[in-house]
């Protein structure tokens, strides 16, 4: 009975061709999509890092629209950042404090017809 149970020890070793080939598949498709997302999500975190400066340090209080898309055009040249509408954000004012709105989606191919849409409706006061 012994040598039946160290036999079959040995017969379960590593790891099959389909185990190793569906593990690269997963790798390879996480990469991917990783690699699609991920961009998205710093741009957005870049625009709204500008705009949150600008109510942090007051100066968004004075600024006009033109002003304010102005100054976020002039941090997404430097980020090299080209696809970005500017019509996305909207300036109003609520007692004297400014609120700015973005909200835009972004679109991006995945795969042959299949796209990834990511919706952006951010409020910053």
């Amino acid at each position: 009975m012994n040598k039946m149970h160290t036999k079959s020890l040995y017969h379960q070793r590593g790891v099959s061709k389909f185990g190793l080939m569906m593990l690269f598949i997963m790798i390879v498709t996480f990469l991917t999509v990783g690699l699609k997302v991920i961009p998205i999500y710093v741009d957005h975190n870049l625009i709204t890092g500008i705009c949150e400066d600008l109510i942090e340090n007051g100066e968004a209080v004075n600024m006009t629209i033109t002003e304010l898309r102005a100054r976020v055009s002039n941090g997404l040249r430097i980020n090299n950042i080209r696809d970005f509408d500017l019509t996305s954000i909207r300036l109003r004012k609520q007692n004297n404090k400014p609120i700015i709105t973005i909200n835009y989606e972004r679109r991006v191919e995945l795969i042959a017809n299949l796209d990834v849409v990511a919706k952006f409706d951010t409020v910053l006061q």
